[in-house]
């Protein structure tokens, strides 16, 4: 671990000097500094590092603070250092290096104020999980050399046997922050091969469906689509295996199991059409396309999803290519839905994931467009404009009529257009 630790540290030399003296600094005031969290985590697993997060120990946050702004004055890559977060406080250094910061909480102990490794791991013992309760002291002198790690809970273990388990009580982890639930489900489906210890597991299937609606939603929809962004399949199997797609979307009633197997079933055939990962319209658009469209939407908004105008405008159109004989205008209407879609490729993909899910011959809907490109539009907006035509809806029908009747072969020329045009009028 250390020289791993090591390693990384070589690649970044500006962090290096950085984590040095803060390891000079802080201990000189009595405390002790700890490189905590997904940095670790990381390391472990043989990724890339990510962003750092520091523990202190054996000293006050306001003290901390007065630290780190008086080794702001003399370590020139520190740009600022303010305070920040809304659940405990930390201090965030922002470096010029780049848009990266440092995180740096003090331990939130139950106030005996030990100091050291004792209150370290008491900090470590309120962490979501063992792979995020690893912790590594940084020494005065020699700070990575002569460190020291701690694994209060097993978690590099957990790491080879590939498997998410919380620390302690799972129960006691998901009551403290429900959010919990939907990031053990996430921190699984962004690693190959991991499972979810079976206590960790048994806990969310027990508690997840009464804990997760008070979930922050803005913050639930981050871990939700991290998770389908990794795994989209692994996740839906997932929140069906333990329970929770029906809490997600009630919006499904007593057919989300069925549904659930059909959305992961398209997430796979998605993932073979177009590789990985999925674009974010598609991810979400598949999520919810079973729904009809205004409950779509307005799920969508209450999971907080990223983007939902752009998820509803995936949704109308894959609902007209999927039901043209509900159309007036069936070929006029499809090729509008096609020429509306922001990644046509991937739309014609989630139309056909969708027939093949219900066992229904698709069309080609590529040959379709280039049939479509060989037919001139002989009329448009800016014409009827030219030519009066009143405002309103009458116009879309204009459009339509005479873009149906060219598709089919009946108007052929731009008389037989305005002909046509004028008679609706």
């Amino acid at each position: 671990m250390r020289e791993a630790l090591l390693s990384a540290l070589r690649r970044r030399p500006p962090l290096r000097r950085l984590l040095r003296d803060l390891a000079q600094a802080i201990p000189g005031e009595g405390g002790a500094v700890y490189l905590v969290g997904g940095f670790l985590r990381n390391i472990v697993e043989g990724r890339d590092p990510g962003d750092v997060d520091l523990l202190v120990t054996g000293i006050s946050y306001r003290r901390t603070g007065d630290i780190l702004r008086s080794l702001s004055v003399k370590v020139p890559c520190i740009r600022k250092v303010v305070a920040a977060g809304k659940h405990f406080p930390v201090h965030r250094i922002a470096v010029d290096w780049g848009k990266e910061y440092i995180d740096i909480s003090n331990a939130r102990g139950d106030g005996h104020g030990w100091g050291g490794d004792r209150e370290a791991v008491e900090d470590a013992s309120r962490r979501d999980f063992t792979i995020n309760g690893l912790l590594f002291r940084l020494a005065p002198d020699r700070f990575v050399e002569g460190g020291r790690l701690l694994d209060p809970f097993g978690g590099i273990e957990d790491v080879r046997r590939k498997r998410i388990r919380c620390v302690g009580e799972a129960a006691d982890r998901f009551r403290e922050d429900p959010l919990r639930i939907v990031r053990a489900i996430r921190l699984k489906n962004e690693r190959r091969g991991f499972v979810l210890h079976p206590a960790t597991a048994s806990a969310i299937r027990r508690l997840g469906p009464r804990l997760l609606p008070a979930a922050s939603p803005d913050r639930l929809s981050v871990e939700l689509v991290r998770s389908l962004s990794a795994d989209p399949a692994g996740t839906i199997d997932d929140l069906r295996r333990l329970g929770l797609l029906k809490i997600l979307l009630p919006e499904s009633g007593r057919n989300a199991n069925r549904i659930a197997g059909d959305i992961a079933s398209r997430y796979r055939f998605l993932r073979r059409s177009l590789g990985a990962p999925l674009p974010l319209h598609l991810l979400l658009g598949n999520l919810l396309a079973d729904l009809p469209p205004d409950s779509a939407l307005a799920a969508a908004r209450r999971l907080r999803l990223p983007d939902p105008r752009s998820v509803a405008s995936t949704l109308r159109s894959l609902h007209i290519l999927t039901h043209p004989e509900a159309m007036r205008f069936p070929r006029a209407e499809t090729e509008s839905a096609l020429l509306a879609m922001e990644d046509t490729r991937g739309g014609i993909a989630l139309y056909r994931a969708m027939l093949h899910t219900g066992k229904c011959p698709a069309r080609d809907l590529n040959r379709f467009l280039r049939n479509c490109r060989a037919k001139p539009n002989f009329i448009n907006g800016a014409w009827l404009e030219k030519n009066r035509f009143p405002e309103g809806p009458m116009r879309r029908e204009i459009l339509l009529r005479v873009r149906e009747e060219t598709l089919a072969g009946k108007v052929t020329s731009p008389v037989d257009a305005v002909r046509l045009a004028k008679s609706i009028r």
